[in-house]
């Protein structure tokens, strides 16, 4: 399994979703209705999950699941 399908899986088992459920462009707050709260959640839990950090300014540019993809991904990277 890649990368981006143990993050879309991760996703998935954090919202009770299967993988198959998730669209990469769904947005994080309208479609999937994380609040702040919510959101914090996943980041944490997809943060232990995958040895990553984040910082506030690249949470702020989260708007769908692709840009979530893409963070967790470059910040394996580094």
């Amino acid at each position: 399994m890649n990368t981006e399908a143990k993050i879309v899986k991760a996703v998935a088992d954090h919202l009770g979703l299967a993988p198959d459920d998730i669209d990469r462009h769904a947005l994080l707050l309208e479609e999937l209705n994380l609040g702040p709260i919510e959101l914090n959640d996943l980041l944490s839990n997809l943060s232990q999950k995958f040895d990553v950090s984040f910082d506030s300014v690249e949470i702020e540019y989260l708007k769908t699941i692709d840009d979530l993809i893409i963070l967790i991904e470059d910040n394996l990277l580094e």
